[in-house]
This record gives structure tokens, sequence and C-alpha cells, in this order.
């Protein structure tokens, strides 16, 4: 009698384990786990590329606000530099030239050398 109960116990275990999904279709659960992994690079790809636009934007206004300083742009508004010939030092003032002083000015297309009168 007991090892009749113990059959039968052992004959619903096996056709509760035929039954179950795994033996069923034992590449569903695999792809499942496709699908989420899929789902997971795609948000990485998504986070990169947010990432990446974000740093090009970025990148876009520094670089507008490092042209707005540069002192190329400066010279093309119509503003010229001025510095002495022999040391290159540029002339802030006046009061800094001379009558004779040889100088360079520079304008957003070339130099012009120049002598103060």
């Amino acid at each position: 009698m007991a090892l009749k109960r113990k059959t039968e116990l052992m004959r619903l275990r096996f056709e509760k384990c035929m039954n179950s999904k795994v033996y069923k279709d034992p590449l569903q659960k695999i792809n499942e786990y496709y699908l989420i992994l899929d789902k997971y690079i795609k948000s990485l790809e998504n986070s990169e590329v947010k990432k990446i636009k974000d740093c090009k934007l970025k990148m876009t206004k520094e670089i507008a606000k490092l042209d707005a300083l540069s002192p190329l742009k400066t010279l093309s508004r119509g503003y010229s530099l001025i510095s002495f010939a022999d040391s290159k030092k540029l002339i802030k003032s006046c009061k800094e030239v001379k009558v004779g002083d040889k100088l360079n000015i520079r304008f957003s297309d070339g130099i012009v050398d120049a002598t103060v009168n």
C-alpha cells in the first residue's frame, strides 16, 4: 500500500513537471529574457545618444562663447591691434608712443607697418 501511494505520488509529480511551461516550451523563458535584454540595450543606447547630443549642444554653446571673446572676431568688427614693431608689446594708450616709434597695426585681414609722426 505504501509502495502504491509512493508510486502515485511520484506519478503526480512527474505529470506536474511535464505539464510545466519549461517542458512544454523550453525556449519561452529564453525568449522572455531576450526581450528584457533588448529593452535594456535600447535604453542604454538611448541614454548614450542623449548624452552625446547634450555634450554636442554644450560644446556648441561654449564655442559660441569663445568665438564672441575672440580677438579675431573683434578685429572683424572694425577694430585693430597696435603694437610696437620691435617688442610686439600691445599699445593701450596714446601716452605710450612718441614720434618716430615704429608700430605694427593688425587688422582682421593683415598687418600694416606704421611710423608715428
